[in-house]
């Protein structure tokens, strides 16, 4: 009796995982080579809600490219762009993301939730009005800074010819006026530990 007991446990511990395999595998593989039952399978694991989808790996995908645009204004009037916008403006066939620097990393954090209170952009562009303030001789007035998007396309418009990455979409996120309280703090600070 264990001898039975015993093949029927191999058989079971053997057909059960090739079983789950064949159903997970079997509607991937090639109709030419099997006929129907790849179609079949995949049919009977809609019955059973047994299909998964990317999602399951990606919930919340990534839907476009964005960077960070940002200007100094100065008390002329003059407005110039400062390295931030080089990614804006040139950075469409490339992504940051494999770089992280530290600087990459507050720039991402700098443009998420553009329509919400961001205390992470606010101190980040705080802090490039001190930076331009002790590169330059006359300090910037301003920190303008915008969000500048490029959707991804569809796959399925890809193939079907259309470019990989939509049309601009710039969109205002924040201005930072460098002679408020923290800026100038922050200025008095920088300048006592550089000299």
């Amino acid at each position: 009796m264990a001898g039975l007991r015993d093949r029927l446990k191999t058989a079971w511990n053997t057909l059960l995982p090739l079983a789950l395999v064949v159903l997970i595998v079997g509607p991937g593989l090639p109709n030419a080579a099997l006929g129907e039952l790849p179609a079949t399978l995949a049919q009977w694991q809609k019955k059973i809600s047994v299909v998964q989808t990317w999602n399951m790996y990606a919930p919340d995908p990534t839907r476009a490219h964005t960077y960070l645009a940002v200007y100094a204004e100065f008390e002329d009037g003059r407005r110039e762009a400062l390295p931030e916008a080089a990614q804006a403006q040139s950075g469409w066939g490339t992504t940051w993301a494999w770089q992280k620097t530290r600087v990459d990393i507050w720039r991402y954090y700098a443009v998420l939730n553009p329509d919400k209170p961001n205390n992470n952009r606010t101190w980040y562009l705080r802090s490039l009005c001190v930076r331009e303030a002790l590169a330059r001789e006359q300090p910037p007035r301003k920190i303008v800074a915008e969000r500048v998007r490029r959707r991804f396309t569809p796959p399925d418009r890809v193939r079907a010819g259309k470019p990989g990455l939509g049309p601009v979409e710039r969109k205002p996120l924040a201005t930072i006026d460098c002679k408020t309280w923290p800026v100038r703090e922050m200025l008095a600070d920088a300048q006592a530990r550089h000299g």
